[in-house]
């Protein structure tokens, strides 16, 4: 529960201390430039990279509030270290160097009052009302490393474990250091001597189990028995109960419903677009004017794709082919040395350049700047019935680059097993979503560049 706080938390901070920096350093707005701008927001995602490969973000648990400040303090003086370096070359270097140091010191307080008040939040939570509920967990064959992490995802953190009972474990062990046994009188002495008064079955979905043992050894203590269905071995139901518009739920395949986590994405989506066009237009008006001189036909290429839930929009693209290349009703993915692309649009399609009109589509809120790929209309109709949850991917917006292809699955699939893949990892992007699995995926597109061999 705490560690989405204490992420909210670090960008308040880091986003205030920015704002009044800039207040002390430009006091004429006029003098805070584009190139500012842009340093700007890349200070504000370039810490939370720091702060992944540094590990701020641990489970509460097992974190201690110093390292947690140690660690906070030192990610974020590396990530500003590295904004100087890059800031450097542009021009009017020196205002910019007093904001980026206002702005380390302002933030490096802030930071420290931030997290030693989260660190505090737990005492004060255990004396209010809504403070998580402790309960035992009750896990037939179930008490595996991610146990901990499916509990959390499903629970939204509502609950804290305090024991695992799991009568098929060879012998007592524990999970991510809480205690697992497997006799119920040990169970039943831990749960009198912490005063637990919940037990959770975890139980996959539709499958009956016995729990007449545990209502006879609790018979006479007021404790309440409840079930967790946790689907096992399914790629889609990794978050299976909730409560849908007050009414409780089992989610068997659903759109993932996330409410106001989406709210940072929406924003940021709306701005990275609009500061990409302003900082790009000069490269955009170059590859028109190549794209208009190599070859007869419009400068944009537009193509129907499906977006959200399966609402088809118009996707924009520089053209790379000649016009009339394609026949009306039929996509035929490029391929290595293919006679349509023209050669201005070899290039544009080698290094990805034909997708930057996309982001006119994320400002018409139709795509994200991070999301699965669309496909053509086309390919979703041949895909959609030999790969397993292909249509799966249309659940959220999709995206200008996404987790697939940071991890090589970009460019042309012909073969099944690589949409397979691609699909994979565009599950695994729907699931874990976070607003910092967003940056990372950006840094690590800008990181790896725009260039892949399977691009042409």
């Amino acid at each position: 529960m705490l560690t989405p706080i204490s992420k909210a938390a670090d960008f308040l901070c880091i986003s205030g201390s920015a704002y009044i920096s800039k207040s002390i350093v430009f006091r004429d707005s006029s003098m805070f430039t584009h190139i500012d701008g842009l340093v700007g927001l890349l200070g504000l995602t370039l810490p939370f990279l720091t702060f992944r490969l540094t590990k701020v973000y641990q489970p509460f648990r097992n974190d201690s509030g110093f390292g947690s400040v140690i660690r906070a303090l030192v990610a974020w003086l590396f990530a500003q270290l590295i904004l100087v370096a890059i800031s450097q070359p542009y021009p009017d270097v020196d205002p910019r160097n007093r904001w980026l140091l206002w702005w380390t010191a302002i933030a490096f307080c802030a930071l420290v009052v931030g997290r030693c008040a989260i660190h505090a939040l737990p005492t004060m939570l255990r004396s209010w009302r809504f403070a998580p509920t402790r309960v035992a967990i009750v896990a037939p064959r179930g008490a595996k490393p991610d146990l901990l992490a499916r509990i959390a995802l499903q629970t939204r953190n509502a609950f804290v474990p305090q024991v695992i009972f799991d009568p098929f474990l060879p012998s007592n062990t524990a999970v991510d250091q809480i205690p697992v046994v497997r006799e119920m009188n040990a169970l039943k002495q831990v749960m009198r001597a912490e005063k637990l008064r919940e037990i959770w079955i975890i139980n996959p979905p539709f499958q009956p189990i016995s729990v007449e043992h545990l209502f006879e050894t609790f018979r006479n203590d007021f404790v309440n028995i409840r079930v967790l269905p946790v689907l096992e071995g399914s790629t889609l139901a990794e978050s299976v109960v909730d409560i849908y518009r007050g009414v409780p739920v089992l989610n068997v395949i659903a759109t993932p419903e996330r409410g106001w986590d989406t709210l940072p994405k929406e924003i940021f989506d709306r701005i990275f677009a609009l500061f990409v066009l302003l900082a790009i237009s000069p490269i955009l008006l170059a590859i028109s004017v190549a794209v208009k001189l190599s070859s007869p036909g419009p400068i944009f290429f537009r193509q129907y794709r499906k977006g959200m839930n399966g609402n088809v929009f118009s996707i924009y693209k520089f053209r790379t082919m000649y016009q009339g290349a394609d026949k009306p009703g039929t996509v035929v993915q490029a391929r290595k040395g293919d006679a349509r692309v023209t050669r201005v649009g070899r290039i544009l399609r080698s290094t990805s350049l034909d997708e930057l009109p996309q982001f006119f589509n994320v400002m018409k809120g139709e795509m994200s700047v991070v999301g699965p790929r669309p496909h053509a209309v086309e390919h979703d109709e041949y895909y959609k019935n030999l790969v397993q949850h292909y249509m799966f991917r249309y659940r959220i917006k999709p995206g200008i680059t996404g987790w697939a292809q940071v991890n090589g699955y970009r460019g042309e699939t012909v073969e099944i097993e690589k949409m397979e893949a691609r699909v994979r990892f565009d599950m695994h992007y729907i699931q874990h979503w976070t607003f910092w699995l967003d940056i990372k995926i950006i840094a690590l597109t800008v990181a790896n560049g725009f260039t892949g061999s399977s691009a042409y």
